[in-house]
């Protein structure tokens, strides 16, 4: 009898010790569905699975959170797609992949929406990058909008890409946002901070301005690979751009909010960044206050040219500034005179006027004089 109750005993025992093992296997099964996508893949930092963790990016919900310095190598499949989000503070940023081997597809969508149109302020691209890789520029973003960036691919491609968030920085040759006639976007900067912009020229006469009562900002205008601005510190900057060439445009400023403008149009003449346009053939009066002045803009054609007062009542005085010099004087390539031209008014010739160059002519008066005077522009 006793022998039958330690038999019961014992395998009353191995069933409990067998229940709980089977209870233990459960809970860590458990565990592991409910942290599905939470571990993430390669390089995500701070994205949300179905709990709180890293991102695995393998769909909307588990986007790979990234900031302005990502880069990391993420894998895509054939119909594959990948994810990542990110946290807008409102200033310009750059999504972008690289590698020579999948040929990607990007779709940024802002906030909630599921369309990446322009319509919604999202965007979509295939091939701005680099060969077939995507890339897309925002001038401004929302501060406080999340953006969802959506990577697929196209031409039966699969493999390892790169994927960078960038901002403009202080290289004239990195990161700059592009624009074009007609733009007028916002951007947040702060004192320690330097917003890059590029031009394309058109062989028109261009405005570049910044608006707004919170920011003091500064620009500079660079040509192409040129590491020294052309023009800086004046608010609007105008000139004739050359078509084909790259303008580099360079705004800092204290700490806010400012408005960065790209238009047509032509000045009043009451400065030098608002000087009118003028060309071979122009005849026309002005009138000219003592201790007032008057500017011009020309565009040099890479032939002779001469600027010239007429007019009895004022005697004038001509400054001719080449491009972006401030100085008129012949070693910078310009000139000024007082009274070459008839009676007391003032001439200035360019044999040549060098091709694809801004001349500015500024006049002023002399001797206590003022009134209607003719600016006239002749070829020689």
């Amino acid at each position: 009898m006793k022998s039958f109750i330690k038999m019961i005993g014992l395998i009353v025992l191995v069933a409990v010790i067998g229940f709980s093992m089977a209870a233990c296997g459960d809970s860590d099964d458990t565990d592991d569905n409910d942290n599905d996508g939470g571990s993430g893949k390669t390089g995500g930092s701070g994205g949300t699975g179905s709990n709180s963790g890293v991102g695995s990016g393998t769909t909307r919900e588990k986007a790979v959170s990234v900031t302005v310095g990502y880069s990391s190598s993420h894998s895509i499949s054939l119909n594959g797609e990948y994810w990542f989000k990110f946290a807008a503070d409102g200033n310009p940023v750059i999504f972008e992949t690289t590698g020579n081997v999948v040929d990607t597809f990007m779709d940024v969508y802002p906030g909630e929406e599921t369309s990446s149109h322009w319509l919604w302020g999202g965007d979509q691209d295939d091939n701005n990058g680099e060969g077939s890789n995507s890339l897309v520029s925002f001038t401004s973003t929302t501060s406080g909008t999340t953006y969802f960036i959506k990577i697929t691919t196209r031409n039966q491609t699969s493999g390892t890409y790169d994927f960078l968030v960038k901002q403009p920085t202080a290289n004239i040759r990195t990161n700059p946002i592009a624009v074009s006639l007609g733009n007028s976007s916002s951007h947040i900067i702060n004192s320690i901070s330097t917003h890059w912009f590029k031009f394309e020229g058109t062989g028109n006469r261009v405005f570049f301005e910044t608006e707004g009562n919170v920011v003091d900002t500064k620009m500079s205008i660079f040509t192409g690979n040129n590491e020294s601005s052309s023009y800086s510190n004046n608010n609007p900057i105008s000139f004739f751009t050359v078509s084909g060439t790259t303008y580099y445009i360079n705004i800092t400023g204290n700490a806010g909010t400012y408005t960065f403008n790209v238009r047509y149009g032509d000045g009043d003449g009451s400065s030098r960044y608002n000087a009118k346009t003028v060309a071979v053939g122009n005849s026309t009066s002005h009138n000219i206050n003592l201790n007032g002045e008057q500017w011009f803009t020309f565009f040099g054609t890479g032939n002779s040219v001469t600027f010239e007062t007429t007019g009895n009542v004022v005697d004038t005085y001509m400054d001719v500034y080449p491009g972006g010099e401030t100085s008129s004087h012949w070693l910078w390539g310009g000139d000024q005179d007082d009274n070459n031209g008839e009676g007391s008014n003032s001439l200035v010739n360019f044999n040549p006027a060098t091709s694809g160059e801004t001349y500015f002519i500024k006049i002023t008066q002399r001797q206590s004089t003022q009134g209607i005077y003719t600016f006239l522009v002749k070829a020689e």
